[in-house]
């Protein structure tokens, strides 16, 4: 059995979720794109001054203003929603590759066929990335056709402290680009983790709470940071060091974006290298 039947058939089983996933996050995305017109003239610096742990939350750690259509996008989608829901199904798939299969007894049946360990571990991981990418393009291009229906494509006029006015310019599609790409570099990152643990520990629910906490545990940690500066030192390991802090769908791509790409790969490599050593868990 060939690694391109192994890949087909994984994506073929999960085509329905797929195409739920795919429809639900771009209604989400669309709906928040659409409350734009009625909170386009808000000011960040009420939404700012509940301090540093308050603003990195929000995303205003960079001093964005969400009244303008990039920096509304920030707050409403980039900073908070669309990571979340792209890391979601990042987990889940990095914990169906392997650990979800092995758990009822179906990867013992797979591998009792003409197949290797790596090929499954390859189709199934490639599997993954290219659900990922599937709901990652469609939401983009969702929200990319959103922009001038809520003219989030329109330059913005404000007024700064100081009374001078400023001029914000819209959101276009390479802004999309950057921010899902990033959005879902974090999200493959966080999948190479679910992917690990389940191929190491061959239990669900192992490699679910521990990716889980993973993520939700760096998300702690950069916020705890933007309160005390001893633990910056320890912000390296969270992904949201660089994801809030470069705001790439407000100032564009940065070489940071590479470092959840490393993440995953190896994060799979040790899994696969893993998963090779070791008997498969009884159901």
């Amino acid at each position: 059995m060939s690694g391109g039947v192994v890949y087909r058939r994984w994506l073929r089983d999960r085509a329905r979720s797929t195409l739920v996933w795919t429809v639900g996050v771009v209604l989400i995305v669309v709906a928040s794109a659409a409350f734009y017109p009625s909170l386009s003239g808000a000011s960040g610096g009420g939404l700012g001054s509940g301090g540093s742990a308050m603003s990195s939350l929000l995303g205003l750690s960079k001093g964005i203003d969400p009244g303008s259509p990039l920096g509304f996008l920030w707050i409403s989608l980039y900073a908070n929603i669309y990571p979340w829901m792209l890391m979601a199904l990042g987990v889940a798939l990095g914990v169906a590759a392997i650990a979800g299969d092995e758990e009822t007894g179906a990867l013992e049946y797979l591998l009792a066929k003409p197949v290797t360990r790596t090929t499954v571990a390859f189709a199934r991981f490639a599997g993954a990335v290219t659900i990922l990418l599937v709901v990652s393009v469609f939401s983009g291009l969702a929200l990319v056709l959103s922009l001038p229906l809520f003219d989030l494509n329109q330059a913005t006029t404000s007024t700064a402290a100081d009374g001078s006015k400023v001029i914000s310019p819209g959101a276009t599609a390479i802004d999309i680009f950057n921010g899902t790409f990033s959005s879902f570099a974090v999200a493959l990152g966080l999948a190479g983790v679910a992917f690990l643990i389940g191929a190491i520990t061959g239990r669900k629910g192992v490699a679910l709470g521990g990716a889980s906490a993973f993520g939700i545990g760096g998300y702690v940690l950069y916020t705890l940071s933007n309160m005390t500066g001893s633990l910056k030192p320890l912000t390296w390991i969270s992904p949201w060091r660089w994801y809030v802090d470069d705001a790439m769908a407000v100032y564009g791509l940065t070489w940071n974006v590479v470092l959840p790409f490393a993440g995953a790969v190896v994060g799979f490599l040790i899994g696969w290298w893993a998963f090779l050593r070791r008997d498969l868990q009884n159901p």
